[in-house]
């Protein structure tokens, strides 16, 4: 009976583990169904482990596949001076203060002399090598070295975290808190409230620098911030009604990762100075869609995603797309528009460059009708390099219709003609 017993434990087992196998397979192959082919070349099935919590099951592989993953990535290997490898361990040393001067990390550096790093160029160098490599946060601007990266982030989370946020809400800031939770609008005195028990407030002037910098929030004065990413207003059409619209400008993306339009917005408003558009006290500012006011207080900048699967054309499932506005009867600046197309565009390119490994990381293209953004609802998708000739037949939309090139082109055709066809002709022929 007892071998019995042990017999069918062991039948149940083995079981249970091709039924854990099987279902890891699938679950791979949803991930693969769920991500364009570009991305797919960078997952392995060999690289496939399946770990259950409490369990050493399959980690000592895990570990070894990972050890053979770094070694095997194009940096591996590579050659730097002796002194930086030292200057890491001064970090460790130093890492208690969580940020360092400038100014004092190079007099620090300056008497030890194992270091050779002898005049504040030689520094900034090093320092700008381990800011790219994630060990800690420098800008040569700005006198204050975040060495404890991890810390930096976790001061972020308190922001964005609702259960940071219960322990901290009270009938004194539950006002406060709407207005971040639902509006992403951070006041400083909230900021104060959710960093204190951190301790954090005495770097409050650094961390919100860097996470400026980052694009991680935008500076709407100097105690209120805007954060993206904790917007949850929904777009209305209407807010557009009196109002003469261009056509949309469509930055094209085979996958997009969200945090990408949370930057974009962060950017426009912490670089190019543009502003939330408000109206009877209210910021045009959505969970998808922001509209913000040009320096000429005249003109304003639709931005906005859409999710485009449904489409005719899958090639790029999705999209950031810009329209201006202006309050009817005001005549939209085709050159002023163009200009912000073009600050737009090359943020964007320095945003998702880092993803592409250098490659182009989206298309250009045009909404095929006129009309106040609304989704992905108006009109298809209509490529830069499709728009050939004067006129063009849309055989996208249910009713064939044909538009005038030069009227979707004109707000935007000082960078279409030139910028865009210049950034084109460095793609590779495989990418057109």
């Amino acid at each position: 009976m007892k071998m019995m017993n042990v017999c069918m434990l062991m039948k149940t087992e083995i079981s249970f583990e091709r039924d854990f196998e099987s279902q890891v397979k699938k679950y791979f192959i949803e991930i693969c169904r769920c991500l364009p082919k570009e991305l797919r070349e960078h997952l392995n099935k060999n690289r496939m482990f399946a770990v259950t919590k409490e369990s050493n099951n399959n980690m000592e592989e895990l570990k070894k596949c990972i050890a053979t993953t770094v070694k095997s990535q194009s940096h591996w290997g590579e050659n730097v001076p002796i002194s930086w490898t030292k200057l890491e361990s001064v970090f460790n040393k130093i890492k208690k203060d969580k940020i360092f001067n400038f100014s004092d990390l190079l007099r620090l550096v300056q008497s030890t002399k194992e270091l050779s790093i002898e005049n504040e160029e030689d520094l900034k160098t090093a320092l700008t090598f381990f800011h790219e490599t994630g060990v800690i946060l420098f800008r040569s601007e700005t006198e204050k070295i975040i060495l404890d990266v991890q810390w930096f982030v976790d001061a972020f989370k308190c922001i964005i975290l609702d259960e940071i946020h219960w322990d901290t809400i009270d009938e004194n800031n539950c006002d406060l808190f709407e207005q971040l939770t639902e509006h992403g609008l951070l006041s400083s005195e909230l900021l104060d409230e959710l960093w204190k028990k951190h301790n954090i407030n005495e770097h409050k002037d650094s961390l919100i620098y860097h996470m400026k910098q980052l694009d991680m929030l935008a500076e709407l004065s100097k105690v209120k911030w805007y954060v993206p990413c904790m917007n949850k207003q929904k777009y209305d059409e209407k807010y557009l009604d009196n109002c003469n619209v261009s056509s949309r400008l469509c930055f094209l993306f085979e996958y997009l990762p969200f945090f990408v339009y949370h930057r974009l917005i962060a950017a426009c408003i912490n670089t190019l100075k543009m502003e939330p558009w408000e109206t009877a006290g209210k910021k045009h500012i959505f969970h998808t869609v922001t509209i913000l006011s040009c320096k000429d207080w005249t003109h304003r900048m639709l931005i906005g995603i859409c999710d485009n699967k449904g489409r005719t054309d899958k090639e790029y499932p999705y999209s950031i797309e810009i329209q201006a506005n202006v309050t009817k009867p005001d005549e939209i600046d085709t050159k002023l528009t163009s200009n912000y197309c073009r600050r737009i565009f090359e943020i964007l390119d320095e945003l998702t460059r880092p993803f592409f490994f250098g490659e182009s990381s989206f298309r250009v293209g045009y909404r095929c009708k006129f009309g106040p953004f609304g989704g992905n609802q108006e009109g298809q998708i209509i490529k830069e390099e499709e728009m050939s000739g004067s006129k063009i037949k849309c055989n996208k939309c249910p009713s064939v219709h044909q538009e005038d090139v030069g009227l979707i082109r004109r707000f935007w055709e000082v960078i279409t003609v030139t910028h865009f066809k210049k950034f084109y002709s460095k793609i590779p022929l495989k990418q057109k």
